[in-house]
């Protein structure tokens, strides 16, 4: 295994001791990002990288070709691949799974800059999310690019955290990090299975959201004590409805984002805009008969609210300054 200390280590020392185990994986029509785990060449990367491939060729740090011939576990809950080399010996990162990260942690996301060269993204961990009981991730400050997700991520003693991911949230790309002690029992799998079996794998597809975009026009004439009552209402709907939804509850978060909703449209006639958005993601619920989809579907309208009046109140506060009055020396 690669050394690691428990002390901070600058982040060139990182990426040099990192680099060696990082290896790119060629695909016909497109490449990804894994990296070895075991001296014994077990390889690891996102499934969405390699889900469908025909063949897998992997460019190691020492330069040498090879191709993937066994896999040892696919994981389409958590987007996770784990593949044996075949007879290589090389150098690899620790598997850690006792590393936990909490919020604002320093990170480290090595990934190749293409010539040979190796890139180094430095970010912070910018929330922990619990998806259900089966998995938590950690979601980052730094955009990853797409065709870099499978790479290791490492905390600043340069030990092992866990896979980088590209992800979708609310219609844009977030990354996150599937923690390494997710890897180890797929590691621990007995038997292998041949290289056709990426052909039916599929990882779970992400939500397909539909966050309307509205027009800042919707709240013209709206007064502000009203508009931020709204927002502070949704804000604090969602902030008990996520985790409602993430303990399992999708039915219990439904009936909470409801109340909130029709609560606001009896009470803000003052704001015909954002009453009517609401009625409309009320309505949509009523065409949808499952609980996850209609908690989804209030989730979308309150985002959608958020992101418009989020650029009105910085509107207001644009034309405020400009209206303010100005004192000029004399």
């Amino acid at each position: 295994m690669l050394p690691v200390d428990t002390e901070f280590i600058p982040a060139r020392a990182v990426a040099a001791r990192a680099a060696p185990a990082l290896a790119v994986l060629e695909m016909p029509g497109r490449q990804g990002v894994g990296f070895i785990v075991s001296p014994w060449g077990y390889l690891v990367t996102n499934l969405h990288v390699v889900a469908g491939a025909e063949e897998v060729h992997v460019l190691l740090a020492d330069d040498q070709l090879v191709q993937l011939e066994e896999v040892i576990a696919l994981d389409e809950k958590r987007d996770l691949a784990v593949f044996r080399l075949p007879d290589h010996e090389v150098p690899a990162l620790d598997l850690s799974p006792e590393k936990h990260p909490g919020e604002g942690d320093m990170l480290f996301l090595l990934l190749p800059a293409g010539g040979g060269m190796l890139g180094l993204l430095e970010t912070r961990v910018h929330a922990i999310q619990v998806l259900d009981e089966s998995l938590t991730f950690l979601e980052l400050e730094a955009a990853l690019p797409e065709d870099a997700s499978g790479g290791p991520v490492l905390d600043a003693s340069g030990a092992l955290v866990g896979v980088a991911t590209c992800a979708f949230a609310d219609g844009r790309p977030i990354t996150i990090v599937i923690p390494a002690r997710y890897v180890m029992p797929l590691m621990e799998q007995s038997g292998t299975q041949p290289l056709s079996a990426l052909a039916m794998a599929r990882p779970v597809a992400s939500r397909q959201r539909h966050v309307p975009s509205h027009p800042i026009s919707l709240l013209e004439g709206s007064p502000t004590d009203g508009i931020e009552d709204i927002a502070l209402s949704i804000m604090q709907a969602i902030q008990i409805g996520a985790p409602t939804y993430n303990r399992g509850d999708p039915e219990g978060c439904y009936r909470l984002y409801a109340r909130t909703a029709e609560r606001l449209v009896q009470e803000h006639s003052d704001c015909p805009g954002a009453q009517s958005a609401l009625r409309e993601g009320l309505h949509r619920c009523t065409q949808l008969s499952d609980a996850d989809e209609r908690a989804w579907a209030l989730r979308d309208t309150f985002d959608g609210l958020l992101h418009v009046i989020d650029r009105w109140l910085q509107a207001q506060a644009a034309f405020a300054r400009m209206a303010a009055p100005k004192s000029y020396l004399q």
